[in-house]
């Protein structure tokens, strides 16, 4: 890769940070895919083969800030406290990837970041030109309504949690609404310091 871009004619700075840019981006996929598959045969090596019984391999894929990783992780047959069958992935589990979807942690935060600021279509537009990745305008409010939905359960669990006095760390819910309230109000354009004289 790097020899054809320097075999070529001359060209602008902007297509040669592009291609650079397209380039690491690809070399990130692939690491990452073989990263992960190494990480999930280590796992089916050491497992407990009595608990978790092999089923195969599944292909799946992940959006990441540096593009489409497609893998191949094994899937495994258990039984729950309950006793009823059920159907995991030890990568999945032992790396705790939390993804919204098949957007990975990354993805969404940046994404979260960028509709806050701008309208579903800008924010599709910016997170296509700038992380290897396509999604359109209702790919980005379908990611927000999903990432609302959980954020609504954990508020919900939370809730049931501190009414049934089993809440981690300490009731500070006064405390942690007045800093969001302050937070949602003052944006980076606030400064407190031209205002008020301390």
């Amino acid at each position: 890769m790097m020899k054809s871009i320097v075999d070529e004619n001359l060209v602008s700075f902007k297509m040669l940070e592009q291609k650079i840019y397209d380039y690491v981006c690809e070399l990130g996929r692939l690491i990452t895919q073989q990263v992960l598959e190494s990480y999930d045969a280590k796992l089916a090596e050491s497992r407990d083969k009595k608990t978790y019984r092999g089923k195969g391999k599944r292909k799946t894929s992940i959006k990441t800030v540096y593009g489409e990783v497609e893998y191949r992780r094994t899937v495994y047959r258990t039984k729950t406290k309950q006793g009823e069958t059920a159907y995991v992935y030890l990568l999945d589990e032992a790396m705790q990837m939390d993804k919204i979807g098949l957007i990975s942690t990354n993805l969404a935060e940046k994404i979260a970041m960028t509709v806050t600021e701008a309208s579903y279509r800008v924010t599709a537009e910016t997170i296509s030109n700038t992380c290897g990745q396509t999604i359109s305008s209702s790919g980005v409010w379908n990611m927000m309504q999903r990432l609302g939905e959980r954020i609504d359960e954990e508020e919900q669990y939370a809730v049931k949690e501190m009414h049934a006095d089993r809440a981690q760390g300490e009731k500070v819910i006064p405390a942690a609404l007045l800093i969001l309230s302050v937070a949602y109000i003052v944006d980076a354009s606030y400064n407190p310091f031209l205002y008020f004289r301390f």
